[in-house]
This record gives C-alpha cells, structure tokens and sequence, in this order.
C-alpha cells in the first residue's frame, strides 16, 4: 500500500539512540507511512542499526550518502519519499504517541498545507544540561519547526531546506513555504519528545544568533524590491 506520510530521519552517528526514534515512528497509529533514514556518513555503526531495523520492517529504508549536514540529508530524505505528506524527526527525538494521526488531521480540519507543533524535553540520566538552558529553563519547552508536516509539492517548489544553513533551517523553510503562498499552522500540541545527551547539535548554541541573523538577512534580501 502506497504510504500517505513519509518520515524522513537525518542521522549522524547516532547508533545509541537511532533505533528508539525509528520505533516511535512504527508505534504511531493512523495513516500509512514510511520511515526514510538518511545516513550523512557515519561512522559509528549506524548504518548497520538501521540496516537491521529495515530487514524487520519494510516501512523502514536507509539512504547512505556523503556527509552534508542536516539540510542536504533531509532533502535526500525528501526526493526519495513515496508519500504525498513528508514530516521530520531528528534522531536523537521521540515522535509521541497519536502525533501522526492528529497531524493528518489537523491539515483537514485548519485547511493548511502544512501544520508544525511543539516540544518538551527529556533530559537523560547523566547529561548536565548547557548554561544557557539553565539559564532559560522555560526554553526545555517550545515550538518545534522541524516536526513540520507539509504537502510535498509545498518542498518541492521551495526547494526544500537550505543546505547553506547548520542552524536555523527550519525557520528559514517555514519563511520561505509562506512566502511561496502556502498556508502553514502552529498547532498548540506536542509533536515532539527532545531527548537531551550531551553531544545533541543544539547543545552549544553559541553559533544560534548569527544563524537566525543569517536566516533574516535572506528573507529581507528576497523580499526587496529589484531596482
């Protein structure tokens, strides 16, 4: 049967925790989907996790390619989805039970072309968290950009993430699907579960400003007049 959701999961070495994120994909109820690993070049023996959780269920396929960064493995995650609808989890994420059903739904019901949510945090045993989120505990919560689930021909006439961008893609992609003209909502629900290790690519977020100055400094370009 043809898949209505492709999941579409950027992994690098991530082998510990790879498998859990890719089960509370399979755990979810409702539509039918495939789960779309894109392996970005480790060299942890992820691949080998992945390969063995696909041989188990065929909802499950490994993408191996050349390291990229996150945006270059999400749009190969992208053009290789079957499904109509594609959303994102990062591999050191848990998707909540109920989160793709009610998405789905939620697209019906606002009659929007895409629909993000947001997160709470899990902090794992062990892993001291960064001072800047001791210091914004409120931050352990929050909206979630990248659990975005939108219509593919909404990517595909954007062009997707911007390779260019470590830090601060996901807002630049809801930026620039609204300023294609198509209708994306926030959703006051949780679509995501942030599991905290200590090595997480958010975990020093000194690089987090000049990104989102990056990210503006796009929109504003696009968005003057051509003389």
């Amino acid at each position: 049967m043809t898949p209505l959701v492709t999941v579409v999961i950027p992994v690098l070495d991530r082998a510990r925790c790879i498998g859990d994120a890719i089960a509370s994909v399979l755990a979810q109820t409702g539509p039918e989907l495939e789960v779309v690993v894109v392996d970005d070049g480790s060299t942890d023996g992820t691949p080998e996790v992945v390969r063995e959780l696909a041989g188990a269920d065929r909802r499950v396929r490994l993408v191996e390619r050349p390291h990229g960064g996150p945006s270059a493995a999400r749009n190969e995650g992208i053009r290789q989805a079957s499904a109509p609808l594609v959303t994102f989890l990062d591999s050191d994420d848990l998707m909540p039970p109920g989160r793709m059903a009610r998405q789905v739904a939620l697209l019906d019901e606002l009659d929007v072309d895409g629909v993000h949510g947001r997160y709470e945090s899990a902090v794992m045993d062990g892993v001291v968290l960064p001072q800047w989120l001791q210091d914004r505990p409120d931050w352990l919560r929050g909206w979630d950009l990248t659990a975005v689930l939108v219509r593919r021909g909404a990517l595909d006439d954007v062009g997707g993430f911007d390779e260019e961008l470590r830090l601060g893609e996901d807002l630049d992609l809801i930026v620039r699907l609204r300023e294609g003209g198509w209708s994306v909502a926030a959703a006051d629900e949780v679509f995501v579960i942030k599991r905290w290790f200590g090595d997480n690519l958010t975990y020093e977020l000194d690089a987090t400003g000049p990104a989102l100055s990056q990210v503006l400094r796009r929109h504003m370009a696009r968005a003057r007049p051509p003389r």
